[in-house]
C-alpha cells in the first residue's frame, strides 16, 4: 500500500486518536505528511520528530480548519514547503452535546454543523484544482457510522451532513481522477501514549493483541484507500463494527 512521492494534508493529526495514526500510517507507507493541529503544538511536533527520524518527510502547521482562513494558511504552507497535496483526509469536526431534543440548544447544533461541513467545503476548494490538473487526488472523511449513531443528535447531524457532502461530489471528482471516501467508525478508543499508537502502526505485538476498534484499524482503511490499490474505490462509506460491552 506504498504512497512513495504523494504528499497528505492530515487535519487534526495532533491528538491521541484517528488522526495521529493515520499520520504516523500514511508516513509508513512514504507519504510526506502535513500534520495540522489546532493548540496541541508539543504533540504536533512529536508526530514529525518522529516520522523524521524514521526518514520520512513531515511538517507540522497550526490552522484552524473550520474556518476559510484557516484552511487557505494549512494549504498555503503545505504548498511552500511540497509544492503539492495529493491526499487530503478531513478529520476534526463537531463537538459534543448531549442534549434531549426538548432542551437541545440550537446555536450550539448549527456550530456542530458547520464544523462538520467547513473542512470539506474550504479544502476542496483549494485542492481539487492541482488535483484535476495531476489527474490523481485522494480525499477521505471520518464519518459516522450507517447504522451504529452516537448519543449525541446535533453531532450524528453534522456527521450525516459530511457524508452527505461527500457523497455528492464523487462522481465529479471522478471524472478527474480523483476519489472521494468516507471511514465510517463507532466508538474508537484513544491510544494512551506515543509510544502505543507506533507500536500499533509497526504492527508490533500490541497491535495483534488488540480487542476492538483503535485508531490503527481507521489508518490503515485510509491507508489503503489513499493507495495505488485503491485507485478504482470511489464514493464508498466503509464501517467499522465494535464489540459491545456486556
Amino acid at each position: 500500500m506504498e504512497s512513495n512521492d504523494k504528499v497528505a494534508v492530515v487535519t487534526g493529526a495532533a491528538g491521541h486518536g484517528m488522526g495521529r495514526s493515520i499520520a504516523l500510517t500514511l508516513a509508513r507507507e512514504g507519504a510526506s505528511v502535513v500534520v495540522n493541529y489546532l493548540n496541541s503544538k508539543d504533540r504536533a511536533n512529536e508526530v514529525v520528530e518522529y516520522i523524521e527520524r524514521n526518514d520520512g518527510q513531515a511538517v507540522a502547521i497550526q490552522a484552524n480548519v473550520f474556518v476559510k482562513d484557516g484552511c487557505e494558511k494549512l494549504i498555503d504552507a503545505a504548498m511552500k514547503r511540497f509544492e503539492k497535496v495529493d491526499i487530503c483526509i478531513i478529520n476534526p469536526g463537531a463537538g459534543w452535546h448531549m442534549e434531549p431534543l426538548d432542551v437541545f440548544d440550537p446555536v450550539l447544533a448549527l456550530e456542530d454543523l458547520i464544523q462538520e461541513i467547513a473542512p470539506f467545503f474550504h479544502l476542496m476548494r483549494l485542492l481539487l484544482p492541482g488535483m484535476y490538473e495531476r489527474k490523481w487526488g485522494r480525499l477521505v472523511g471520518i464519518t459516522l457510522h450507517p447504522v451504529q449513531s452516537s448519543p449525541a443528535y446535533s453531532y450524528n447531524v453534522g456527521k450525516a451532513a459530511r457524508l452527505q457532502a461527500m457523497h455528492l461530489a464523487y462522481e465529479e471528482a471522478w471524472e478527474q481522477g480523483v476519489t472521494i471516501n468516507a471511514v465510517a467508525p463507532g466508538p474508537v478508543t484513544h491510544f494512551d501514549s506515543f509510544s502505543q499508537a507506533v507500536a500499533h502502526c509497526k504492527h508490533e505485538k500490541e497491535w495483534f493483541e488488540r480487542k476492538d476498534v483503535s485508531p490503527q484499524d481507521i489508518a490503515e482503511s485510509v491507508a489503503f484507500l489513499c493507495s495505488e490499490a485503491g485507485s478504482y474505490i470511489s464514493g464508498s462509506v466503509i464501517p467499522f463494527m465494535f464489540h459491545k460491552k456486556k
